[in-house]
């Protein structure tokens, strides 16, 4: 059965809010990385007038209260985008999957900018931390809505026997994934604007530098302060980055092995297959961008693309599983359904 238009125009809907998602995580990114997040000191004015009338010039007047003001302005305009989708959602849908995400996603958003600008009013990195990793959460609610919106979610196809191994799979690799990005935001919250180690593989020269001793640790900021005239560091961030850039290495290697293990199954769908060389790109372009930041000094356009590569590979890596889950669950639905043909053809032999 051929979905109607009124369905065809809930899922583009939902497909565009991924997307306004994705650019609004984009924007985020540049507003952290360039330490923009505190430019406009209150919420939710801006500078003591309304935030949706502030005057254009002086909005550009700054780059810093341009990127957050507009930071701002994105924002809203996807809370409002997730609420006339929902609104479709439950004008068009029946009951089910579609309705609780799409009130998920409008719970989601509603907290996504309370957090933010509490974040603000209490000029709090810890809120600043939640508030980009909720962005994560909300950005995979919405991609599972435009999931279950789509045709392939009414008509996903039989599965085979390793449906399931292969969401278990690929959902083990995006929890390491997200987990990497949490450590990430970490560095990128608690110590904006600089690097804890500027050199890769090694560190300040090194494999592995006592950073923990208070006199290895007192020559690495003296090092930071003459050679690279940067702020000083602290133990906790060097750790968080050696811990990022580590799990950063596994995920890669776990998406690599995982992805061969998964299309040499001769039963892997198409999709499957397309979908998860698209996903073994994207982990490849993340591992190049994040050493590219360390050979760069941090150049903010590619931290940012960092970040949005990041949010790509969770999401894709989330929904690929979600799919395969879905056909894993098709096939018992058919199997119920043969063996009631079965038993009503053979009851009409009987008669």
């Amino acid at each position: 059965m051929q979905p109607n238009s009124s369905s065809r125009g809930v899922y583009r809907s939902a497909c565009f809010l991924v997307g306004a998602i994705l650019f609004l995580i984009t924007l985020g990114g540049q507003v952290t990385t360039r330490v923009a997040g505190m430019a406009v000191p209150d919420w939710p004015g801006t500078f003591g007038q309304n935030m949706f009338l502030y005057p254009w010039s002086s909005m550009t007047r700054s780059m810093y209260v341009f990127l957050e003001h507009s930071h701002r302005l994105v924002a809203s305009g996807v809370g409002l985008i997730t609420l006339v989708v929902t609104f479709l959602v439950f004008l068009t849908q029946p009951k089910g999957w579609a309705r609780r995400l799409a009130v998920a996603a409008s719970v989601l958003v509603v907290c996504q900018g309370i957090l933010g600008g509490q974040r603000v009013i209490q000029a709090s990195w810890v809120l600043g931390l939640c508030h980009g990793c909720l962005a994560q959460g909300y950005l995979l609610v919405a991609g599972s809505l435009a999931l279950v919106l789509s045709n392939f979610w009414r008509s996903p196809g039989i599965g085979d026997d390793m449906a399931k191994s292969r969401a278990r799979m690929i959902w083990a690799m995006t929890a390491l994934v997200f987990t990497q990005t949490i450590l990430g935001a970490l560095m990128r919250h608690e110590g904006p604007g600089f690097l804890s180690i500027p050199d890769f593989p090694t560190i300040y020269g090194e494999w592995m530098p006592a950073f923990w001793d208070s006199a290895v640790l007192a020559k690495i900021n003296q090092y930071r302060a003459i050679q690279l005239q940067w702020p000083e560091t602290s133990m906790t961030l060097i750790l968080w980055q050696i811990l990022h850039r580590t799990l950063g290495i596994l995920a890669a290697v776990g998406i690599f092995g995982g992805a061969i293990w998964s299309v040499k199954a001769t039963t892997a769908p198409s999709w499957w297959r397309k979908g998860v060389v698209g996903w073994v790109f994207l982990a490849v372009a993340q591992v190049l961008l994040g050493i590219s930041i360390l050979w760069t000094g941090r150049i903010p356009e590619v931290a940012t693309l960092h970040v949005l590569i990041g949010a790509g590979l969770t999401l894709t890596g989330w929904l690929l599983g979600l799919a395969s889950w879905r056909t894993a669950h098709v096939l018992p639905l058919v199997t119920k359904q043969k063996i009631e043909s079965i038993r009503q053809y053979h009851g009409r032999g009987a008669r």
